[in-house]
């Protein structure tokens, strides 16, 4: 599906990109805040999985989130999963690298979602029109996700996948690197990560964003913190009784397959 806005060119290239082994020779771009976007003092990757887990889910959203409301900047590849979460609940606040050339969407079933950061945010593409993405074209978009940022979340991953050479980049391009934690047995790619010493983990949103933004994050509602974590229902109603309810019938989470997710 191609698109009608107006491709430009991206001049000059960013400085952060020139630290990487292959800089691209040319950059197009597609949105009206690339410039204010780019001048934010903290830019944050955030990649992984396409299949993320309910946790995972609820996690990166929440992040997202907190990221944009402390004017920072979500760096992503648009890719189904970890990727378009983080990019929806960031937004406006979000840059997308692109594995294809400007006029097409990709991937389609995230069309709405491209088509709004190219009308308010920024997508960026190395590739001139027409191209549609080789396998090696996604690694080639992950290292410029990855250069661009100053920080690097991978919330989940396989041992085998393109969020582990994501990683193999930041590692490489000394940029720091952070994990979610996860149950034995899952993301088995970052808990390699974490064994490893390769990455570190965010065991507390809030003190991980204090780290980052050097200020003091007001806490938020506990039962939804708790909730974040995934927690069985029964878990939830143990510790907070008849409020999960309430939450509930408000919308503010969800039951799926006997865990809670939140919304």
């Amino acid at each position: 599906m191609k698109v009608d806005i107006e491709s430009k060119p991206l001049e000059p290239i960013p400085a952060h990109l020139n630290m990487l082994k292959n800089p691209p020779k040319k950059l197009f771009y597609k949105g009206g805040a690339l410039e204010s976007l780019l001048q934010a003092e903290h830019k944050i990757a955030i990649v992984g999985t396409r299949k993320p887990n309910p946790y995972t889910k609820s996690y990166v959203a929440k992040l997202a989130s907190k990221i944009a409301e402390l004017q920072g900047v979500v760096i992503s590849g648009g890719a189904i999963g970890v990727d378009i979460i983080a990019h929806t609940h960031a937004f406006p606040r979000t840059i997308m690298f692109s594995p294809s050339s400007l006029d097409i969407y990709y991937p389609r079933s995230n069309k709405a979602m491209i088509e709004k950061m190219m009308q308010e945010c920024a997508v960026i593409s190395e590739y001139e029109s027409p191209y549609m993405p080789h396998r090696f074209s996604f690694l080639e978009r992950n290292r410029l996700v990855i250069a661009l940022s100053d920080v690097v979340i991978i919330p989940q991953a396989d041992k085998q996948s393109g969020s582990m050479q994501s990683a193999r980049i930041a590692y490489e391009l000394n940029k720091p690197l952070f994990v979610l934690p996860h149950r034995l047995g899952e993301s088995e790619g970052t808990q390699e990560l974490l064994a490893t010493h390769r990455a570190k983990c965010i065991y507390d949103m809030n003190v991980f964003l204090e780290g980052i933004f050097g200020v003091k994050i007001q806490r938020s509602d506990e039962i939804l913190e708790f909730c974040m974590k995934n927690p069985s229902f029964e878990e939830a109603y143990l510790k907070f009784g008849e409020k999960i309810y309430e939450y509930e019938l408000e919308g503010k989470i969800v039951r799926e397959a006997g865990s809670i997710r939140v919304l």
